[in-house]
């Protein structure tokens, strides 16, 4: 699959990309070529894919994907070209923020081109450092300390790219290597701000919720919002309806009152987006951290 392709790395630089080769001897090319080729079979082939979008977290025997993916141009250029991609140098015990590791190929079809590339996030962990660690090494029964810069690669694909699709298990970890934040609904600042002033909704103080409108509330607040619930339903209902699945809800004057505990709202902004069910057989009440329609 990855037989025979430059081993290139991103580097975690703001701004434009910033993409370097790894110059490896052959045997360590091949060798690394060949790791990336099965654990990418192993970890995807035969998985169930399922669309991303935002929300739901797969199943063991599942991946997600993105159709269409926009894979960056510097990337591709590098595996056109990797004789034209700058070395990656170690210099003056400056400790090299990397972001990837990623091998792909390229392949013609007829006027068109198809792109596989696997990658991996690097982790500060993967860095051999004679500068912050004492790394003693096993040779002839003894263990001796290796000075020298190094890096370790780990066991494990966070995504594959094929054709124009994107794959991945964990959005939490694919994130850490692209900018997913176009691929799924994400509240702003000012769906945040109209959801607060929302006239089915109570909150006591405004300011301290908008603080409070991490990632996973801005996804809940766009759903809620793409849902119409809010629209379709009284407030009195909600009530209703959520005490059924074992949730208490307040309200005053006709209006949900949203509370500013984190613990508190995550339970009211769950339950609003369909993600609190009651146990069928336990009768406890539960909060899902993903859902997808069947």
């Amino acid at each position: 699959m990855l037989n025979n392709c430059s081993v290139m790395i991103i580097m975690a630089t703001s701004g434009s990309i910033d993409i370097r080769k790894l110059e490896l001897d052959a045997t360590t090319q091949s060798e690394l070529c060949n790791k990336f080729s099965e654990l990418t079979a192993k970890i995807y082939s035969g998985k169930t894919k399922t669309s991303f979008d935002g929300y739901y977290k797969p199943l063991e025997d599942e991946c997600l994907f993105i159709n269409n993916f926009q894979l960056c141009d510097e990337i591709k250029d590098a595996i056109r070209n990797p004789l034209g991609v700058s070395s990656f140098l170690y210099e003056n015990n400056d400790f090299p923020e990397i972001k990837a590791v990623f091998i792909g190929n390229r392949v013609e079809i007829g006027k068109s081109e198809k792109f596989t590339i696997a990658f991996q996030r690097f982790r500060k962990d993967q860095y051999i450092s004679p500068v912050k660690k004492m790394n003693l090494f096993f040779e002839n029964n003894t263990f001796i300390h290796e000075k020298r810069f190094g890096i370790t690669i780990s066991d494990f694909i966070d995504c594959f790219f094929t054709g124009d699709e994107l794959q991945f298990l964990s959005y939490y970890y694919a994130r850490q290597i692209f900018d997913l934040s176009d691929y799924y609904r994400s509240a702003t600042d000012q769906e945040v701000y109209d959801f607060s002033q929302n006239g089915k909704l109570f909150i006591d103080n405004n300011i301290v919720f908008q603080e409070l409108a991490n990632s996973w509330i801005r996804r809940k607040i766009a759903s809620i919002n793409d849902s119409g619930v809010l629209n379709d339903y009284p407030a009195t209902k909600i009530k209703l309806l959520a005490k059924k699945v074992g949730i208490d809800i307040t309200v005053e004057n006709d209006k949900i009152v949203i509370p500013t505990s984190k613990d508190s709202l995550k339970i009211i902004l769950g339950f609003l987006d369909e993600e609190a069910y009651l146990g069928p057989f336990s009768q406890n009440t539960f909060l899902a951290n993903s859902k997808r329609k069947i």
